[in-house]
């Protein structure tokens, strides 16, 4: 189908750039919420996967999001 797009298409350079943007604060907030690098806390290495795995979900729903208006049009 010519509609279809993939996840590396041009038109989703601006929801990868959100997605990552919007991962890395979730990521933040999520360390300074836990308490990560204080004695009693967890290491920022053990938060870094949970700001990855925000950016992903945030990245494939824009992608879906845009898949199903491009189809629809």
């Amino acid at each position: 189908m010519a509609d279809d797009i993939s996840l590396f298409d041009r038109r989703m350079r601006g929801p990868a750039g959100i997605a990552i943007a919007a991962g890395i604060v979730l990521g933040l907030l999520t360390g300074y919420t836990v308490g990560a690098g204080t004695p009693d806390g967890p290491s920022w290495t053990l938060v870094v996967p949970f700001a990855l795995l925000a950016s992903v979900f945030l990245y494939l729903g824009a992608y879906r999001n845009l898949s199903k208006r491009v189809r629809d049009t």
